[in-house]
This record gives C-alpha cells, structure tokens and sequence, in this order.
C-alpha cells in the first residue's frame, strides 16, 4: 500500500486557487476564455436548474415561496424570478419543442446581439474615461455584436442545447436531429431588438463598494409583483410540480447537453470580445472542476502502482517480487518494503467475533478468491 502524505494540491503546482473572478468582470468585462467559461456555468444554473427548482418550490408552497423570496431579494430579483416562473408554466402550457427553439432564439439575441448594443450604447467603442483615457483599453476589451446565422455551427450548437435542455426541464419530447431543429430556428421569429437601460458596474466601483446599501422598492416593482402573483394564482392550477425537473448537472455524460451549453454559450461570448476560443476538452475541465495532477502525491502514487503492474503483466507474481511503498513529499521520504501474505480465513475452534466454532469452506480461502456456483437459478429455500 502507498500512503500519500496529505498536501493540498492545486493542479500544477502548489500555488492557491485564485481569487473569485469579479461579478462586473463575467457580466461585462471578460478578457480571458475562464471568465466566459464561468459566465456560461453561471447561465446554466440560473436557465436550467434555478429557474424550474423556484418553479417546483413555488407549485408546493405559493406563500412560503413568496414571502422567503422577497424577504432575501431586491424588489427586482423578486420580479425577475416571479416574470421566469411565469413564462416557463406559459413554456408548458405550450407544450411544443417549436416554443423552446424559439426561446433558445431569443436568449441568443438577448446575450450576444441586444445586450452588447445596450452595453456600447453607454459605452461607445471611443469613449474616454474622466481623466481622458480610452474607456476600452487594457483589461476592458470593446465587445462587438453577433447577428443569428442558422448556417453557423456555432449559433446552431447554442441552440440546439439551449432548446433540448429547456424541453428536458420541461418534460417535452427531445429533437436531437440538428437538421431539423435548424429549419425550426430558420423559421422562428425572434423578438425585435428594442433598446433599453441597463446598470453598469465598472471593476474600480465593485470593488469600493463590496458591500452596498439596500435599496427601498420602486413602486413600479411593487405594482408589478402584485401582478405577477395574481397571473400566477391562475396560472398555478393548471399545471403539476411532478411535470419540472431541474437539471442536475454532470459533466462526464457527453449526450446531456449540458457541457455543450456551457462550451457554446463561452464561445460566443469569447467571439463578441475578441478572445480566443476553447475546445470541448478545456470547457468540461474548467467548468466541471477538474484540476489535473502532474507534479503532485496524486501523480507519484500513480506512478508506483504502475511500476507494479509492469511485474504483474510480466509473469511476476511471487510475493518477494512485489513492494509496498511509504511515500512522503514533505520531507521526502520513500519506503518500499516486501508486504506480508495476504489473510487466510482458516476453520475455529472459537472465532470471538461469532463468539462459536467456525469452519472455513474452502479453508484457507482469502477476501480475494470467488466460489462461483453455476447450477442454474436458485433460492434460499
């Protein structure tokens, strides 16, 4: 047996994770593919676990969901995440993968075409800063916007994910064919852009502000949140809990679409700033956590185990042959030593864990062996 010493181990080397990426960075100001990668990990949950999880906890209890909903948000994350709730029952009620293309549609627009002219509107390509500097410069990169193209692959990747992740929530039939969910796209008509006003938080005001006051609700918000309940109160009736299911995210099932979303959505976002984009591989790393070891205890071990496999496969199976390792990086210390026979359960005259007499069948047997009984179907009686 090899005992690691117990490190802390940070992939490559044994330097700490870095520090948590700013909000204002992935929302507005990526420079690299990590923070379009942890953007679209971020839209995933928000899209496809969050939104039908508020939804299932909303069917089973209206008023406790609503009171600890406005009792942890803003005026706005209330009317954000009752307008969602409500626009996925609408989703169902529907009822066709058609509506959840169209949706796909009209969240590509909304990332990559409406809110990048939104964002330029405040902050055109030449602005200057207040001491006179290009607003758009060093880690700040100026965004471009990205039109719908069914031809693209890249567009339809998004899309395709988007809509079969939306109808598996939702429990409507898949269309896993590209061709036809393409044609679905082509035809779907996507909502006109219409401009709009949005909060801009630059990295310097994020980070004076960590902490900021809360703010006192509109009352346009109030209005609309007695709104959204009331449509909901009808709306609530005509579907069950049991008919959502948030996803449950895994990254090693290639066919869930799930790393797929994420690798898309990165990548058009990586396209609308002018940064290289990534690979399949590197999105399922990053986004699932994976942290390789090249140069750590996890790689050591690895490789004498192996050194112990090359005698195995070679023919060398006696005892004296083989090797435990003691291994500790820390100081460093390599033991290997000859390991002792394996445990032999043999007969009893008195085990004292069965506290009687055992027998032993075959005797001497090891955890290791197998007694296979191959005489057809069987039962106790």
């Amino acid at each position: 047996m090899i005992v690691p010493h117990k490190t802390q181990c940070y992939g490559d080397s044994q330097d700490p994770p870095e520090e948590a990426i700013p909000m204002c960075t992935l929302r507005n100001f990526p420079n690299q593919i990590e923070h379009c990668i942890e953007w679209g990990r971020d839209k995933f949950n928000e899209l496809f676990v969050d939104t039908p999880g508020d939804l299932v906890s909303y069917l089973d209890n209206p008023k406790l969901f609503v009171a600890k909903l406005k009792n942890d948000s803003t005026s706005s994350a209330v009317v954000s995440t009752l307008k969602r709730i409500s626009d996925f029952i609408k989703m169902k009620q529907a009822n066709s993968f058609e509506a959840c293309v169209l949706l796909a549609k009209n969240c590509f627009n909304n990332y990559y075409h409406h809110t990048i002219l939104d964002l330029l509107s405040i902050f055109p390509k030449d602005h200057v800063d207040k001491e006179g500097q290009p607003f758009w410069s060093g880690p700040k990169r100026a965004p471009s916007h990205i039109e719908f193209d069914p031809s693209n692959k890249m567009h339809m990747e998004f899309v395709n994910s988007y809509a079969n992740l939306i109808a598996a929530a939702l429990h409507i039939p898949e269309n896993r064919d590209i061709a036809s969910v393409t044609g679905l796209a082509s035809g779907a008509k996507a909502d006109p852009y219409v401009p709009k006003k949005i909060e801009v938080k630059l990295p310097e005001e994020e980070k004076n502000n960590a902490q900021p006051e809360p703010q006192a609700a509109a009352p346009e918000d109030e209005e609309l949140i007695e709104n959204l309940l009331k449509e909901l109160e009808d709306l609530q009736t005509k579907v069950k809990k049991d008919q959502f299911t948030p996803a449950d995210f895994e990254k090693d099932d290639d066919q869930n679409f799930h790393i797929a979303f994420i690798n898309s959505a990165a990548n058009l976002r990586a396209t609308n700033y002018q940064i290289a984009n990534c690979d399949f591989a590197k999105t399922k790393m990053i986004a699932g956590k994976i942290i390789p070891a090249i140069a750590t205890t996890t790689a050591m071990i690895t490789g004498a185990v192996t050194a112990e496999i090359y005698k195995f496969v070679q023919g060398y199976t006696e005892i004296e042959s083989v090797k435990n390792g003691f291994i500790n990086l820390a100081l460093p210390l390599f033991l290997f030593s000859e390991p002792t026979e394996v445990n032999k359960i043999k007969s009893k005259d008195y085990d004292p864990i069965s506290m009687c007499q055992t027998r032993s069948i075959p005797e001497g047997y090891t955890i290791y062996d197998k007694t296979l009984v191959d005489i057809g179907s069987i039962t106790i009686q």
